[in-house]
């Protein structure tokens, strides 16, 4: 019976060892949030990450870009990096509109993570 237990107890290890080694950095937070439809225009977009991004040379290795619903990209700033948390300011009022934020960041890990999503721009008035 004790030998049964820890041959468990070391399954068990095993498994949640794997587990986390194979875990990636994911999107956990996003502002503006994913389909959500504000009010007021966003000054930023800010990703924050499950793990830290690395900063690499390479101009493109990071990127956030933001598109209005004509395709057009919305300027932006420099993307900053910090830890787990990547932003860009924007640097255009935005007005009423679907936009599609897109993002392509290399985890600590060096992963590539890339995709995007939509939020909405609703201004009364």
């Amino acid at each position: 019976m004790r030998n049964l237990k820890i041959l468990l107890l070391a399954v068990g290890l095993m498994f949640s060892g794997t587990q986390s080694a194979l875990a990636h950095a994911e999107l956990i937070k996003s502002f503006p949030v994913a389909k959500s439809t504000l009010t007021k225009p966003p000054k930023y977009v800010q990703l924050e990450f499950g793990e830290a991004i690395t900063t690499l040379k390479s101009k493109t290795a990071n990127s956030i870009q933001i598109f209005d619903s004509k395709g057009h990209k919305v300027t932006t700033s420099k993307i900053v990096i910090k830890k787990g948390v990547a932003r860009v300011e924007i640097a255009e009022l935005l007005t009423s509109g679907k936009f599609t934020i897109k993002y392509r960041v290399v985890s600590a890990d060096g992963h590539v993570l890339s995709d995007d999503y939509q939020f909405k721009l609703q201004i009364k008035g």
